[in-house]
């Protein structure tokens, strides 16, 4: 589980903002690997992790085998999609997406200029990338604008984003005061 530092419902209150905005434009984030019962029923599933839930309460009520695309084509292949699997995938991902977006939303709102990137659960393999940014301070506002910058709605590998991509354990709090 995620340990988010400011999860509260003032951050809740930024996150739900923040990802109806998305859910009015033109392309809102849909993982590819639904079923269009999943993306029709996401944003409810979403809404209610971000009033109440987390990453975990997420998972579970994403893992309806309906939602889930039965195979997904990889570089490889085709293989089987695990639902259980997928479902806790993109739940930490969009959790923590969102989780960002507010909190650096609320932030800036509060005139604060930099954040720090932390690693909010153990990961199994570290991605480089993520290590780079561990304990590093950011300028809200680069956090903040870097929203799904490396994925949607157009690709861009160099872009800067927390998270840096699916499964990234890092997330923000504000900078420690000495």
């Amino acid at each position: 589980m995620m340990h988010f530092d400011e999860l509260d419902s003032v951050t809740r209150k930024w996150m739900l903002n923040e990802f109806q905005i998305e859910q009015k434009g033109i392309k809102p984030y849909r993982s590819l690997q639904m079923t269009e019962l999943g993306k029709s029923e996401f944003p409810s599933i979403m809404e209610k992790a971000i009033l109440e839930g987390n990453e975990v309460t997420l998972a579970i009520d994403l893992a309806n085998p309906k939602f889930w695309l039965p195979y997904i084509n990889t570089k490889t292949g085709e293989r089987k999609l695990d639902p259980k699997v997928a479902s806790k995938l993109l739940a930490l991902t969009e959790f923590n997406t969102w989780y960002v977006r507010g909190f650096s939303r609320r932030l800036k709102e509060e005139g604060v200029e930099f954040c720090e990137v932390y690693r909010a659960a153990p990961a199994e393999k570290p991605r480089p990338e993520c290590l780079d940014h561990d304990g590093e301070k950011f300028k809200v506002i680069e956090v903040y604008n870097g929203h799904r910058a490396r994925y949607h709605p157009i690709e861009n590998k160099s872009a800067f984003s927390i998270p840096i991509g699916p499964n990234c354990h890092h997330t923000i709090r504000r900078l420690k005061v000495s």
